[in-house]
């Protein structure tokens, strides 16, 4: 081997076998001839040691030379591997430790059945306070307008007859007065004959040609001759009637009202003041309507400027106890709701009472009422922990089946896997009711916390 080292030799003979390995395959190369026969392979020793870092190859004692092959690094999807392939038996084991010291928890939400019951009845309670009489009353300007046409005057003319034969003096004959009023008669006037000392006498209506107040003439301002020969006119009485045209103020309906309104208003407020000071410690007010009266001293489209409307008001009303009725109404509510709903049901808020009216016909009121109240399943202790026991180690499947045949159970939400069981102690069944109206928890849930 001259012109080479041990270390070239050795790199020369790696080559070599490599290149052998892949040629098993192959067709034989050029060089070696059908027919010919192979040389056989020789056997190979190659020594590998320990190269120290940054020293030349050395020649051992013994004459072998020291050398060593660069070593190549795995790569970091073999790392990756080996970690993951490692990793994961040890995460499932883990896993599955924590099931067992630590199992999951199954939450069951159960929504109740709740039910309205409504109920109305008449109850026999109370006392009649004493009846309170109340008035006032308040002036306001007239706002209603009215119209007079003018009026002629209207009165009587009576003739006397001083001859010893009747006279007859026709309608429409017309007599002047002494402040110069013309007045016509209105009907035929026959006068008897006269029979000294007495005269013959006839009155008839007559009326004024002047229309207005002017037309209006004192008695015996007509006495003169009239119509005839000793025949006699004269007005024994006035002639009255006769009126201007004028407009004026008149009394309007609605000035009335709008005087009587705040009236009524004060009164009932003073009146309600004075019944509930007749109240007892624990008793409630119950109104009566009130009788009530308006009185104007003017009446509707009669002249005024002012009018002044008086209101007067009587009123009553019931005492009663308002826990008596509460009592009462509540125990024929429970009555009812355990006939139509049956047992379990328990009432959700508050129970309120309505009277509508009181019946004072008899010496102790009877009173009206109405009430709607809301009754909901209610699951006790022990049955929620006889629901647990049923549902323990059953599928979600079988178990939202068993809940839906419970009597007052309206629905069922259940977080849990389609697949896996439920656990088999009950401990790790978790049952929350809800209120549906409201949305919130109507028991805290029954559960064993650990």
């Amino acid at each position: 081997m001259q012109g080479k080292t041990m270390h070239d030799e050795v790199n020369s003979m790696l080559a070599r076998i490599v290149a052998g390995a892949e040629g098993e395959d192959q067709e034989p190369e050029q060089g070696i001839h059908a027919g010919e026969e192979p040389v056989p392979l020789q056997d190979i020793y190659v020594y590998i040691v320990r190269e120290h870092d940054e020293e030349p190859d050395q020649l051992s004692a013994d004459g072998v030379v020291e050398t060593t092959l660069a070593r190549q690094k795995p790569p970091l999807r073999a790392i990756a591997m080996w970690f993951f392939a490692l990793l994961l038996p040890l995460s499932s084991i883990a896993f599955q430790l924590y099931v067992t010291f630590h199992p999951f928890i199954a939450t069951i939400t159960i929504l109740p059945k709740s039910q309205q019951v409504t109920l109305s009845g008449s109850m026999q309670l109370g006392r009649l306070l004493n009846p309170i009489t109340l008035s006032d009353s308040q002036t306001v300007p007239t706002t209603g307008t009215g119209h007079q046409n003018a009026k002629a005057a209207a009165g009587f003319i009576t003739f006397y007859n001083g001859q010893f034969t009747s006279v007859t003096i026709p309608a429409g004959i017309l007599i002047t007065s002494a402040s110069g009023i013309q007045i016509i008669t209105d009907q035929v006037a026959s006068i008897p004959a006269g029979n000294p000392p007495t005269y013959g006498k006839v009155t008839v209506s007559a009326h004024s040609l002047l229309f207005g107040t002017r037309g209006n003439l004192p008695a015996y301002t007509i006495n003169q001759a009239c119509c005839a020969n000793a025949v006699l006119a004269t007005n024994t009485s006035a002639f009255t009637g006769g009126q201007d045209e004028r407009s004026f103020q008149t009394v309007a309906k609605a000035d009335i009202a709008n005087a009587a309104s705040p009236l009524t208003t004060t009164l009932s407020a003073r009146s309600t003041a004075v019944l509930y000071g007749q109240l007892q410690p624990g008793e409630k007010l119950l109104p009566l309507p009130c009788s009530r009266t308006i009185s104007p001293d003017h009446q509707v489209g009669q002249e005024a400027t002012l009018v002044t409307v008086t209101v007067s008001e009587t009123c009553r009303a019931v005492a009663y106890s308002s826990t008596q009725l509460q009592s009462k109404a509540l125990q024929r509510a429970t009555s009812k709701a355990l006939t139509h709903l049956g047992t379990g049901y328990r009432l959700r808020g508050d129970f309120t009472v309505t009277v509508m009216k009181a019946v004072t016909t008899r010496p102790t009121p009877i009173l009206m009422f109405s009430s709607q109240s809301t009754w909901v399943y209610v699951l006790s202790a022990k049955e929620q922990e006889r629901i647990k026991a049923l549902l323990a180690g059953k599928t979600k499947q079988d178990a939202l089946k068993l809940l839906a045949a419970l009597p007052g159970i309206r629905s069922v939400a259940m977080q849990w896997d389609e697949n896996t069981k439920l656990p088999k102690d009950p401990k790790y069944i978790h049952l929350v009711l809800l209120d549906k109206p409201a949305g919130r928890q109507l028991l805290a849930p029954s559960r064993t916390d650990r």
